[in-house]
């Protein structure tokens, strides 16, 4: 079965306005591939630029999903207005005693943005990104101080940023997903919102 994303949610996909931080919980790797394929393609397809910080398998899946719709992904790697980065690995290079370290964070992050903004012909870059879906389960604390983090990334830069949560059937009806990082977002995809 082919997963679609429904409207209204697509639209944020398509055309997220500057500042926007938007996140999506899933249950469906496929759904989640195919949502960040559309936010990277759509923003491509302009001009804009895109950084992928997302877990090897999501990265590869992703990559798959563009070349199928046209993209030659390693041109415009090359050309750099597309930026694969792993999650586990950029997340340790800015944990500090199980905490994200702000000026790490922002070093590490603001760099990827500042050279995916030289390479957009429009000025604008969209980052994805799954770091906190890799911490919130374990460290709470963690993913609601790297949701802060990012929210003040976003205002610095003026990026569009996507963000992920997987959650399994006990998240969305007898313990819902946690307000403060609902909270953390402009705009939230339910999981609900595929078919």
């Amino acid at each position: 079965m082919e997963m679609r994303i429904q409207p209204p949610w697509k639209d944020l996909l398509v055309q997220p306005l500057a500042r926007d931080h938007v996140v999506q919980l899933y249950r469906d790797e496929r759904f989640l591939v195919e949502a960040v394929a559309l936010f990277t393609g759509i923003a491509l397809g302009k001009g804009e630029s895109v950084v992928l910080v997302a877990t090897p398998l999501h990265l590869r899946g992703i990559e798959q999903r563009l070349e199928s719709n046209g993209f030659c992904v390693e041109d415009v790697k090359q050309w750099g207005q597309l930026t694969f980065r792993d999650a586990s690995d950029t997340l340790s290079g800015f944990m500090v005693q199980e905490m994200p370290d702000p000026l790490l964070f922002k070093t590490i992050i603001g760099s990827s943005i500042q050279k995916a903004a030289m390479c957009s012909r429009t000025g604008r870059v969209r980052v994805y990104g799954e770091m906190v879906n890799l911490l919130w389960r374990q460290n709470l604390p963690a993913a609601q101080r790297l949701e802060v983090l990012w929210n003040e990334v976003i205002l610095a830069h003026s990026i569009s940023l996507f963000c992920a949560y997987h959650v399994d059937g006990d998240e969305t009806e007898s313990r819902p997903f946690p307000s403060d990082l609902r909270a953390a977002h402009s705009h939230l995809i339910p999981v609900e919102a595929c078919a």
